[in-house]
């Protein structure tokens, strides 16, 4: 699959918003302190013009460079006039540090962000066989770090941008949609027509729902896994059109279990998930008709010529049961589905052999 090109959120380099409101913070507080100063030289002076709005008229044509001539009498004021030399040499750098970054948000917001929208909306376009991913909480970054690490093309639905930028730092860019995902024109825009899979992990059941329903009538052929979290809502998401129901909390009881009883296990399949390296995968392909391996046996296809991987399973169409490490003479019909083990980018070197979309 050709490396898909993300977008960035967000750049933790330069963030001319934090800049700009610290440059207002410092302005305000420069602003406040100065007026008290010429308040308190006026006092000292026994000058009784040296009124507090006259006092802050004085600053902000200071700050501006605007100088319309000393709007207070400083010509005998020594004190004065040193405070408004080094006030006015202030006036030179807060004031353009903060129109500095005023001009970074108009472009980066004005035209900078359109061109980015504009770049991903065409992006998600010309998208086929990708994936939808319904919500980015506490299981959806968990989904999203896994697509980006098998390199399968995605796009996010989510309401907060905020969320989205912070997923971003973690799993990497990747394109989005802001939006609720229960709604057919956010679906629509992340390509739900063309997708090959949606998955939905919002926190609520009743979400969860609401969203396989709309996408089930929106795409009759599109695979979708849904997050559970009461038992009893399976069942009812099952007959919305979900393909399967996954629920994280009985997936973290087996995992406890299995690191009391298996921990050898465990931490084979933890540093195989997680081994930065390897990137090693499990994988299920299917045979599709007129493809390269259609017809042949495991032997005669020779797929270890052409990717390092392992087979571990396969299964016969039509048949529910697995030919758990299947022999070199096992015939690869149209339809049978073959479970491999190996790197990501091993596992996605045979798609074109199988005839199976990269993307998907």
């Amino acid at each position: 699959m050709a490396q898909q090109e993300y977008l960035t959120i967000s750049s933790p380099r330069y963030k001319p918003l934090h800049l700009f409101r610290w440059g207002m913070l410092v302005l305000f507080g420069l602003t406040v302190f100065s007026t008290l100063v010429y308040y308190v030289l006026g006092l000292y002076y026994g000058r009784d013009d040296w009124t507090l709005l006259h006092c802050l008229f004085m600053v902000v044509i200071t700050l501006s460079t605007i100088g319309y001539g000393d709007w207070l009498d400083i010509k005998n004021a020594p004190l004065a006039i040193v405070f408004t030399m080094g006030l006015a040499i202030l006036g030179i750098g807060v004031p353009a540090f903060v129109i500095a970054n005023v001009t970074a948000l108009i472009v980066e917001g004005m035209f900078g962000n359109l061109y980015r929208r504009r770049r991903m909306l065409k992006q998600i376009e010309d998208m086929r066989d990708h994936i939808i991913v319904c919500g980015v909480g506490t299981t959806g970054i968990h989904v999203v770090e896994e697509l980006v690490k098998t390199q399968r093309a995605f796009v996010v639905i989510d309401r907060d941008l905020e969320r989205l930028g912070r997923v971003a730092e973690v799993a990497g860019d990747f394109p989005y949609v802001i939006g609720s995902a229960d709604d057919d024109d956010i679906l629509k825009t992340a390509g739900i027509e063309r997708a090959h899979g949606l998955v939905a992990c919002l926190t609520d059941d009743k979400d969860n729902l609401y969203i396989t329903l709309t996408a089930r009538r929106l795409n009759q052929g599109l695979r979708i896994i849904s997050k559970v979290i009461d038992p009893r809502a399976a069942p009812k998401l099952l007959a919305a059109g979900a393909n399967s129901t996954v629920n994280p909390t009985a997936i973290g009881g087996l995992r406890l279990v299995s690191e009391l009883v298996r921990p050898t296990v465990v931490t084979f399949l933890d540093s195989m998930l997680r081994d930065q390296r390897q990137n090693f995968r499990f994988e299920e392909l299917t045979v599709a008709q007129g493809s390269k391996v259609a017809g042949k046996s495991l032997a005669a296809a020779e797929l270890r010529k052409v990717s390092d991987v392992l087979v571990v399973a396969a299964r016969a169409p039509r048949d529910d049961r697995f030919c758990y490490n299947p022999k070199a003479d096992f015939l690869l019909e149209p339809g049978c589905t073959v479970v491999l083990l190996g790197r990501s980018e091993d596992l996605l070197a045979l798609h074109p052999l199988f005839g199976t979309s990269s993307a998907a």
